[in-house]
């Protein structure tokens, strides 16, 4: 005699139902902890996943707007000159072009990682051998200035 419970087929001794019992309970309280332990590794991989994400997206924001501040000193830089050869002067534009340069540099500044917090996060992956004390690859087996284990 067999049931179906769960998706997993659990048989039945048919001398001992007991055995049968147990063995249920058994089956269903492993497959309980295999799904709890699976719900736990698939939140943390949308976590991860969602945090990449994010990081991408502002490291692309961020390639942008280096993009237009490169772009916009070039164009300062290329009135300044036509307007230098030219014997000619036009200052409200070119306070326009400062305006829209210190504007996207505030913009990349607001982006970028506070130098401190940059700091802390080196800090924290940096690992260090210890037989010389060579910062070393935190993926690295052996460190490359002594080559000791890690």
């Amino acid at each position: 005699m067999h049931c179906k419970a769960r998706g997993f087929i659990l048989y039945y001794n048919q001398s001992s139902s007991k055995t049968g019992k147990i063995r249920e309970v058994l089956e269903m309280t492993t497959f309980d902890k295999l799904k709890g332990a699976a719900a736990t590794l698939a939140d943390a991989a949308v976590k991860t996943t969602g945090d990449l994400a994010q990081k991408g997206k502002k490291q692309m924001d961020l390639l942008a707007l280096e993009n237009k501040l490169s772009r916009a000193q070039r164009q300062l830089g290329a009135l300044v000159y036509a307007l230098h050869k030219n014997g000619e002067e036009n200052t409200a534009l070119v306070e326009r072009y400062i305006e829209t340069i210190a504007a996207v540099e505030k913009d990349i500044a607001a982006l970028e990682p506070a130098p401190a917090a940059a700091m802390a996060d080196d800090a924290q992956t940096a690992v260090y051998c210890p037989q010389c004390g060579a910062e070393v690859d935190p993926h690295a087996i052996f460190c490359p200035g002594c080559g000791g284990k890690l």
